[in-house]
């Protein structure tokens, strides 16, 4: 049942700034300090706190391309899945409750199975939490040797991704859960384990700059959700998180099952007191930022599978659990991307590749590009041609300023001016505007034309390709004019339908070029 969530494909944008960074750090022996891959940010502070994902990412694709990528993706998940049945066996789940709980974990990992340096994060929390539920379990005692290795683990995990610190608030929570069970020794061995790991964590090329970036994350997060989607709430409308959702509710039901059994029995000191503080610290966080969901599921599926052993493995709950696991994996198959390691749906692979095969003309523009699709346009159009924007944090106040300029024609003018940017790749977004036209007769008809004719007017602006995706204007002073003379779309527009087709009724559309537009747009398509 897990195994399908090990073999989906990657499909994450930002994936592509990650390999152009790692490119340069294998060409250079050195991690970034500065941005050298926009032009709007070009020698501006940069801690890329992720340095070591990158690098790892790059020598994948090096060595299989998308394959070799898809491949290390699984294998992540993989050693993340083991990592979770390690967690269960240390606690003595039995078999058959451990397949339930591992079922569970696959089905929520639906929202998280992409290649990202999270990965990395997903994978060393689970080990961390193992570890300290063997603490708590007295089935492990720290040495001196263990510090050394969870200050050695947390110096690798700094180099590979800001998430440690939830390892870190873990190990405080479970050592503050043992000082509620009245067990001091096990609350020191966990809180010096995590004085330990903190110290490690410094032991990389930025000190305490991965601090400084999660703090900056903290504090502009009301501002980062309106611009980024990833940074809001989890989105019920979003079947990857229905799973999510359940294990809340069941989680809080677990919570619930096991305060009534300890003050029935007189056990509120054996309750997983770290556990269950963690479970809430999480579960709060990942209601809040849904990039806390991953770590949410392992720690929520794990306090299921607690709950239920210490209330008899009740038989219906288990098979309501499969049941609807099968139910929803029969459900979401279909749905599913299954014609590649790569699904493109969130690049602009197409239009990449027309800005690339007319390099000599498009080369010069200072090219506006949406900031989700930066990461990929770097990393295909190479080092010698640098993007407005990628995925990076740094950019967070022009998300500000262009989300603020998209609010009329006249704020986006002005903010293209502020960037002198002479050419845009947008998205081919379904908004429209109300029009009238009025025809010679006096008569007049009301037509919905597409968004971008008010913002990009045509006596400055020029459409020179498009697909279902992607839209690219260019200014017209900045190109050649023969170029754009046989590059523009004058008649073929998208979304545009209902004028067309009444232009043309009119006889005001040329035959002959509205076939060759349409030929060309064909040619284009097959790019």
């Amino acid at each position: 049942m897990a195994l399908p969530v090990f073999l989906l494909p990657i499909y994450n944008p930002d994936l592509f700034w990650h390999l152009s960074a790692g490119r340069w750090i294998a060409a250079h022996a050195a991690v970034p300090s500065a941005d050298f891959l926009s032009f709007t940010k070009r020698g501006a502070p940069w801690l890329d706190f992720e340095w070591g994902s990158e690098l790892l990412f790059y020598g994948a694709y090096a060595g299989g391309g998308l394959a070799g990528l898809w491949a290390l993706k699984s294998a992540l998940m993989l050693l993340c899945w083991l990592a979770f049945d390690r967690c269960l066996r240390v606690d003595g789940v039995a078999p058959g409750l451990r397949a339930s709980a591992l079922l569970l974990w696959a089905l929520a990992a639906f929202s998280w199975s992409d290649l990202r340096p999270e990965l990395f994060s997903v994978l060393l929390f689970t080990v961390c939490l193992a570890g300290l539920e063997a603490m708590r379990a007295d089935l492990w005692k720290p040495s001196w040797r263990s510090w050394l290795g969870a200050a050695a683990l947390f110096a690798l995990w700094s180099d590979l991704h800001a998430g440690f610190p939830l390892a870190l608030a873990g190990a405080a929570l479970y050592a503050a859960g043992e000082l509620i069970a009245g067990r001091w020794r096990p609350a020191r061995r966990m809180a010096g384990l995590g004085a330990a790991a903190a110290c490690g964590s410094l032991l990389n090329p930025y000190g305490a700059g991965p601090y400084a970036v999660a703090l900056l994350h903290l504090r502009e997060g009301a501002e980062l959700s309106r611009d980024i989607a990833e940074w809001r709430p989890l989105n019920l409308a979003n079947p990857a998180y229905w799973p999510v959702y359940g294990l809340m509710v069941l989680a809080v039901l677990a919570l619930g099952a096991l305060v009534v059994r300890a003050r029935r029995e007189g056990l509120r000191r054996a309750l997983p007191w770290g556990l269950i503080l963690l479970a809430v610290f999480l579960g709060l966080g990942a209601w809040r930022h849904e990039r806390l969901a991953a770590f949410f599921g392992v720690v929520a599926v794990l306090l299921a599978a607690l709950a239920a052993r210490a209330i008899g493995r009740p038989r219906a709950l288990l098979a309501a659990v499969w049941i609807s696991g099968l139910a929803y994996a029969g459900w979401l198959a279909p749905r599913l991307y299954l014609a590649g390691p790569f699904n493109d749906k969130d690049v602009p692979v197409r239009a990449a590749e027309f800005v690339a095969c007319h390099g000599t003309a498009l080369t010069p523009l200072r090219l506006f590009n949406d900031w989700g699709w930066g990461g990929y346009l770097g990393w295909r159009l190479g080092p010698s041609r640098p993007v407005f924007t990628d995925g990076r944090y740094i950019f967070q106040d022009i998300l500000a300023q262009e989300a603020a300029a998209t609010r009329s024609p006249r704020a986006w003018e002005s903010f293209l001016s502020r960037y002198a940017l002479t050419g845009a790749l947008v998205g081919n977004r379904a908004v429209t505007f109300p029009a009238t036209r009025r025809y010679p007769d006096g008569s007049t008809r009301t037509f919905q034309r597409p968004w971008y004719l008010e913002y990009f007017p045509r006596r400055s602006w020029a459409l020179v390709y498009w697909d279902d995706k992607a839209l690219l204007f260019v200014e017209r002073s900045a190109v050649a004019p023969s170029w754009l003379a046989a590059h523009e779309y004058r008649w073929l527009l998208p979304r545009d339908r209902a004028a067309f087709e009444d232009a043309r009724s009119r006889g005001e559309i040329p035959a002959g070029a509205f076939a060759a537009e349409r030929r060309r747009h064909d040619e284009e398509s097959r790019l």
